[in-house]
């Protein structure tokens, strides 16, 4: 059954590869619920938006979560994601990655994905229409030697750099568009188009995997080289300034004025609350370890060294009764207050 099942994916790859031959150079791809993503096999790291329209029928071709094999139909993949319903449709982002070894099917959505084994394309999802929320990233003062290869960094991580004026142009430089991560990234975002060596400026990266190889290309006075297959790479990222990233339907957006007392609640209940990067402190804060309910939460938050100011995160409260008396201690850089007899508090839970 399985031989079958295979040979029947083997067709309609072919089928796929066909149907897309005419949409490459289109800006925002006219999909249908049957669309598949291997005419785009090995374009890894490349990316293509896809309109969906509404009223679409769910397929029973899903096999993965977040990492998809790429004879799906990406339509109901995007639905099993969460990123768009049959009735309303609508435009999702796609990235082209290697296959993998093996794919773990889920039910998400009212959609069934299935397992499977190795396959030799996949993508995966990078934006859609889910509701999202803009977190700055925070900026790093860089010079105009900088490598991104000097930084922990992982595939799909952002990292933030700026670049003070009249920098002197580098020739550790190789690749177009996508660029080997021990070149200049300075250089390379004058290359791109994105800044010049008089003004400087600030841009933004994505961390890739290494590639199979590199084309170099003079662009804006700049020369990149060419090279063969390297372990890690980068590309920038549209939209320098932030960063857009999914939050779950059960988080509440915050500020960093943000109050528990604003909420209707009850002792017991628990919140779960995002606070974003670049925050300041409030002198909102009494108690410790249980605080007042008309704290600033944020600050709070940082007090109990859940987050930081710098790189704001995510923290859950739950409700509890008003104390006789709260304690304030200085922790963290933050000092909380003492106070009396007071009606409502919160204490975090730690995950």
């Amino acid at each position: 059954m399985k031989k079958l099942h295979l040979i029947l994916r083997t067709g309609l790859l072919l089928f796929g590869s066909l149907l897309f031959i005419q949409s490459f150079s289109q800006e925002i791809i006219n999909g249908t619920w049957d669309m598949q993503a291997n005419g785009w096999r090995g374009k890894n790291n490349q990316r293509f938006t896809i309109h969906f329209p509404a009223g679409g029928t769910l397929s029973t071709r899903v096999w993965g979560t977040g990492t998809y094999t790429d004879d799906c139909s990406i339509a109901s993949a995007a639905v099993h994601a969460g990123l768009i319903t049959p009735a309303s449709g609508g435009n999702v982002t796609i990235e082209i990655r290697p296959g993998q070894a093996t794919y773990t099917g889920s039910e998400k959505n009212g959609v069934k994905s299935h397992d499977w084994g190795a396959f030799d394309g996949s993508f995966i999802f990078v934006s859609g229409n889910k509701v999202t929320t803009v977190i700055d990233l925070p900026v790093i003062n860089a010079d105009w030697n900088t490598q991104l290869n000097a930084y922990e960094r992982k595939p799909g991580q952002l990292f933030r750099f700026y670049f003070p004026p009249n920098g002197t142009v580098s020739g550790r430089l190789w690749g177009t568009d996508i660029y080997t991560d021990d070149g200049s990234i300075a250089s390379a975002a004058v290359h791109a188009g994105l800044i010049t060596k008089e003004k400087g400026g600030t841009v933004t990266v994505r961390c890739l995997e290494g590639q199979d190889a590199y084309k170099g290309s003079v662009r804006n006075g700049v020369t990149s080289g060419d090279w063969g297959g390297y372990g890690g790479s980068f590309r920038f990222e549209a939209g320098q300034v932030s960063t857009v990233t999914t939050l779950p339907s059960n988080v509440i957006r915050g500020d960093w004025t943000t109050q528990l007392n604003a909420y209707e609640r009850k002792p017991g209940q628990r919140f779960t609350f995002y606070f974003p990067a670049g925050g300041t402190l409030s002198s909102r804060v009494w108690g410790t370890d249980i605080y007042t309910d008309d704290c600033s939460i944020g600050t709070a938050a940082v007090h109990a060294g859940l987050i930081t100011r710098e790189n704001g995160g995510t923290v859950t409260i739950e409700v509890k009764e008003g104390q006789a008396a709260y304690k304030g201690t200085l922790r963290n850089g933050v000092q909380s207050n003492d106070w009396g007899g007071y009606g409502g508090s919160f204490v975090f839970v730690r995950q």
